[in-house]
This record gives structure tokens, sequence and C-alpha cells, in this order.
């Protein structure tokens, strides 16, 4: 798989990264609290390990969908409380978001000819969220299993979310949400296309 998409992007055209939108998901607490380094994360030598916050099941949380590509950010979809979040859920509910913010980019193409780079969890990989993707005209970026290391929502954009959130103290769904909206729409766009660039060099370590 990381051959494969090597073979695909490296050394092509850099507009080829702009086709590929990745999401996943993850939870976000009203009070994240800054707690440790984090040793899980690769660094280079003299690097310092970023800080992680603390996740304490009991405080209250939300679980966000979030996708992003190479232009900024694509959408932000609050799982509402109670809900599971199931491949049926991922293609009625998640999906469209992520086609509406492309229709009102380009209204004729929509998410046809777009790939989109998420990791192997099950609603992912659901015949529901398939046989949508395949409706949408997209392609899936093949990624092996358990590799957040290679994953931009987990190497990049998460890890960057929190540490803006953390020590914020947020009210409900709503002012969690907006913060949320506003960090993403705020970070450069720049980064957002050097973390596609990123992911390429990460693969090559992979394969290395």
């Amino acid at each position: 798989m990381v051959k494969e998409n090597l073979e695909i992007y490296e050394g092509s055209d850099p507009r080829r990264l702009l086709e590929i939108v990745t999401g996943d998901e993850t939870w976000i607490q009203f009070k994240p609290q800054i707690r440790k380094q984090d040793g899980r994360v690769w660094l280079k030598k003299g690097e310092v390990p970023p800080a992680v916050c603390v996740s304490d099941f009991r405080a209250p949380k939300v679980l966000y969908c979030i996708f992003f590509d190479g232009l900024g950010p694509v959408a932000q979809i609050p799982v509402p409380k109670g809900q599971t979040l199931t491949g049926q859920f991922y293609a009625d509910v998640v999906s469209p978001e992520v086609e509406k913010h492309y229709l009102k980019r380009g209204p004729k193409t929509g998410t046809r000819g777009l790939k989109i780079l998420h990791d192997n969890a099950r609603p992912h990989k659901s015949l529901a969220v398939r046989q949508k993707m395949k409706d949408m005209g997209m392609h899936e970026v093949p990624h092996p299993p358990y590799s957040p290391d290679i994953a931009p929502c987990d190497f990049w954009l998460f890890r960057k979310l929190k540490d803006n959130l953390s020590g914020r103290e947020f009210e409900d769904r709503l002012s969690l949400g907006r913060a949320i909206y506003r960090y993403l729409e705020v970070i450069p766009k720049d980064e957002y296309r050097k973390t596609f660039e990123n992911w390429i060099k990460r693969l090559n370590s992979v394969v290395a």
C-alpha cells in the first residue's frame, strides 16, 4: 500500500496531492488539560515530544469527524450525543457534509475524481460507505492498518487542534464547535498543503 501510494504521488505533479481529502474522528473535551509529553510519536534528533491532553473518560466530550485537503478545512461534523458512529451514519450524515463543501467549490464536478484518505476503522470500510464513495465519484487511497504515523489527521491536525484548545473551557457543544471551526480556518493554507508533502516523506520513512 505504501509503495503503491509513492508510485502514484511521489515526484508527480504537485497538483495531484490536491485530489486527496483526508479525515478521521477524534474526541474533544469541553475542558482539555495538558498532562505530559507524548512519547509515542516520531521525532527528529533533539526534538521535544509534544504535550498530550488528559484522557478522562468521565469528562464531557464530543466526537468530531474532521476533514481537510491541501487547500484547507473541508468539514467538521459533531456526532450527536448517544449516536454510535456506524457505517450507515457515516454514509448518511458525515459524507454528505464533505460532498457539500466540494459542490460549493465546483458545482459541476463536486467530489468526482477526488481521493479519500482515511484509516481502516470499521465505519470507513462498511458497505454503506463504500457505496456512498462510489456514488460521490470518489476513490480510496490505500492505507495500511494501525498506521497513525502516516495518517495526516493523527500526525498533524488533531495534535495541533488539541494543543490550541488545551487550557480553555467551553460551556456547550456550540461554543466548542465554533472554536474548532475558527481555529481550522486560521491555520495558514500553506500548512495544509505541506502536510500532504510531509505525508509523502513519512511514506518514504516506512519503506526505507
